[in-house]
Parts: C-alpha cells; structure tokens; sequence
C-alpha cells in the first residue's frame, strides 16, 4: 500500500517516501529489541514526530500501543503495565533513539501495510467515577471506522493540515493520527508548545482542543486571526460555556461540538455550530445510539472498543447488546444529541435529583465565569447540598449578583449554597475535569 501521509514540525517535512524510510528503520529497530507480535509496549512521552512514527511501527509489527502520561508517577506506571501485562517501556529518549533513520544505511522503504480490522493496536487508559484508570482496548477496525465517520462531518482532503494539539495517551490525540493516515491530510506537530505559531507556520486547517484551551487562546487577541484561518475548531471533553460558544460564533470561528468516549474511539456525535449558537449533534456513521428510559446513553457499533483488559483477560460490558456510557441524556425528533450529565455524578438534595452539569452550565452563562464544578456537601438538615468551585476572568462577579443570575435559571434547591475560589494547583495540564479531586478539598461546613 501506498503510503500517502506527511508529518510537519517548526519549519521541517517529512512525507510519504521519507515516513516510510523512517517508519522502516523503527520497524527494523523494534525487532532487534525483540518486540513481536501481540506484545503490549509502553510509550511514555510528550507528543514529537519520532513519537508518531513510533506509534506506526508498532502496528506494523502488530504490536499493541499503550500510550502512557508522561505525569503518571513511576510507581502507577509500573503497577499499570503489569495490571495490563506490559513488559516494554520507551520513554521520550528511547523513542528518539529507535525512531533515528540514517542516510547512509542501505535501507529500503518497505511497503506500508494497513492493519486487519480485527488487529490490537492500542490500550489506553480511562478513569471511571471511582478514578482508577481502566485499560481500553482498541483494534485498528475501531479508530478505522472512527475516522471514516468523521469524515461524513469534518471532511478532510489530502491538502488539509490537521494540528496535534491533544496529548498522544487520550484517544482523542490517536483519532486525529488516523485520520490524517487515511485521508492523506498532513499532520501538524506542536514543537515548541506554541499552538498559534505551529498552526500559522504550518498552515493548519483543522484542531481539536477542549473549551479552557480555546478560552485561553481566545483572550489574547493576536490569537484571532490564526483561529479564523481554521476550517474547523472541533471542541469536547467537558461542559462548554455558552458564553464562550457565542464569542466564538461573533469572532467568525467555525465551531463544532462533539460528544465522544475513549470506549467509542473518540467522537460519537458532531455538529457545527450555527450563527445562532447552537449546533445539532449528531450521530455519526458506524455508530449507533438510543436512550434508555432511566435517560442513560446508550452506544454501540463498529467503533465500540473491544474490552477492559487485566493481565490476560479481557471483558466487555454489555446489556442486550448495548454499552451503557454513564451518561444522561436526550435525542429530539431531529436526531439531535443533548448531554445533560453524568449519572455517577448525580445526587439527592431534599429528596430531589440533582444534576450538577445542568448548575454548571448555568454559571457557565455568566459572563466573566471560565470555570465551574459543582459537588455535594454534607447537610444535617437535607442529605447534601451543592457548593461551587468557580474561576473568573477579569474583575470579579459578587457573589449576590451570581445567585440573582441562577434564581431566574434554576429551582431554588439547586442553587449553591456556597461558592468558592478555583483551586489553582488542580487541573492545570489536564483536559478533563476530576470531581474527584474537588470532593477532596470540599471545605466542611462551619
């Protein structure tokens, strides 16, 4: 198979007849340390090219991946690998060492042998609600087909440039890999960890990020110019302010949302946000959704993961044929997707149910508030009652002024009964929010 795939970084190229060279040395490499198939390696490290190429030639030595964060302590490290019967680690320097193509090898490009559907390329860890990480296991038909309906939404050419901007252990990092292979487009590598200078010097046409990336570039207005350039910003991972998504729209950034799930291979739903603010989600191909009566999504298809793996076995949790995501949710009689929380996450107040997404993204609405989580305290009188963690940008909202706000949007009995500072030392380098560790420092009630 033809290769047909370049890589980008700071004012470098590599493309089709040099990736394969490259990709045929770390295949070379790779068998000289003895990696065979099946054998599950380790890969811990922050995104680069070698880390890419890397990637490519594991699955041509039918190897399976398993993309670790760089921020893991050893320890968890280690008792991660041997949970998953890992016995191979290459951190960023021995990446760089096996992916090293030298010219003066009499080295021929082999040819590029797509995956069999059925093969295992990745194993990539996601936390459940108690936050211990479960181990993912992806075959190539997974991303494949994960790819290929993305495409029905985002349709990317050979002439389109799509940025890495998303760490290499999220699925959603691997998705955009696969994309890029199999459209042809090129792949944008961040070098310096400078997202506008990477996509202005490249010419980047697509970026998936998460919201608190896109608020953050956003505030600095020499940001606004590259941003426009992009054909599409695709935004997941947790709840999204509205008020961002306007600023977006009125900036004349094309927007899509997505809903995904490391178990569907990434994106399940997408949709490009309109003039008007608001986008129809919807399901994307080789996928299937519905709703249960309790209001839990429910997911299947060509995409869904193949099982949690521990040592040897591997499991699949299904009811009727269904994976059950945890998540609650709606479809309207157009097919459009609304999330409207966690159900892990929800809790009783006074005999009432509360959905803290449903608070959140009505804080979120404040003009000024980034950030928001809300969690449980304690109550003598009512069980629990919600607090908020909140993060203002720019002069601050009194406290008065946010309760007037949610008493026009929200019952009286879900309105915080407190609100504090956002925690500074929490979730800086993460793309997702961990309630858990919000749980943790929950001031108990004077």
């Amino acid at each position: 198979m033809h290769l047909n795939f370049s890589i980008l970084w700071g004012t470098r190229q590599i493309r089709n007849q040099q990736v394969a060279l490259y990709l045929a040395c770390a295949v070379k490499q790779l068998k000289g340390l003895g990696i065979k198939p099946l054998d599950r390696v380790a890969v811990c490290g922050e995104n680069s090219v070698e880390y890419v190429m890397l990637l490519l030639a594991l699955w041509q030595v039918k190897a399976v991946a398993v993309p670790l964060s760089p921020r893991w302590p050893d320890k968890t490290i280690a008792a991660y690998m041997s949970r998953i019967g890992a016995r191979h680690l290459f951190r960023s320097a021995e990446i760089k060492r096996i992916v090293c193509y030298d010219a003066r090898q009499s080295l021929e490009a082999g040819e590029y042998k797509e995956p069999d559907k059925e093969q295992e390329v990745t194993i990539i860890s996601t936390s459940g609600s108690s936050g211990e990480a479960k181990a993912v296991v992806h075959t190539w038909g997974n991303h494949f087909y994960s790819a290929q309906g993305s495409q029905e939404a985002i349709p990317l050419t050979s002439q389109d440039r799509w940025l890495l901007s998303l760490p290499l252990y999220h699925v959603s990092g691997i998705g955009i890999i696969v994309r890029c292979l199999l459209s042809g487009a090129g792949l944008v590598i961040v070098d310096d960890g400078d997202l506008m200078a990477a996509a202005g010097q490249a010419k980047a046409t697509h970026v998936s990020m998460v919201a608190t990336q896109l608020q953050r570039l956003m505030a600095n207005p020499d940001n606004l110019e590259v941003l426009r350039s992009f054909k599409c910003i695709l935004l997941g991972g947790s709840a999204i302010s509205p008020v961002l998504i306007k600023e977006s729209v009125n900036a004349g950034l094309n927007i899509y949302l997505s809903y995904g799930l490391t178990e569907m291979s990434s994106q399940v739903a997408t949709g490009k946000v309109a003039e008007t603010g608001r986008a129809c989600v919807k399901l994307l191909p080789h996928r299937q959704l519905t709703v249960s009566g309790s209001g839990e999504i429910l997911v299947r298809g060509e995409v869904l993961f193949k099982g949690y793996v521990a040592g040897a076995k591997l499991s699949l949790p299904l009811a009727d044929g269904w994976f059950s995501t945890g998540d609650m949710g709606r479809l309207d009689e157009a097919g459009c997707l609304t999330v409207t929380g966690r159900r892990d996450n929800m809790f009783i107040s006074g005999g009432e149910n509360i959905h803290p997404e449903e608070i959140e993204k009505a804080l979120l609405s404040i003009k000024g508030i980034v950030e928001a989580v809300v969690v449980p305290r304690e109550d003598k009188e009512f069980g629990q009652r919600p607090i908020a963690f909140i993060k203002i940008a720019g002069s601050p909202i009194p406290e008065e002024d946010i309760i007037r706000f949610l008493e026009a949007e929200l019952p009286r009995f879900k309105i915080p009964v407190a609100f504090f500072p956002w925690p500074q030392n929490l979730m800086d380098q993460c793309l997702k929010i961990s309630r858990q560790e919000f749980l943790k420092i929950v001031p108990r009630r004077r």
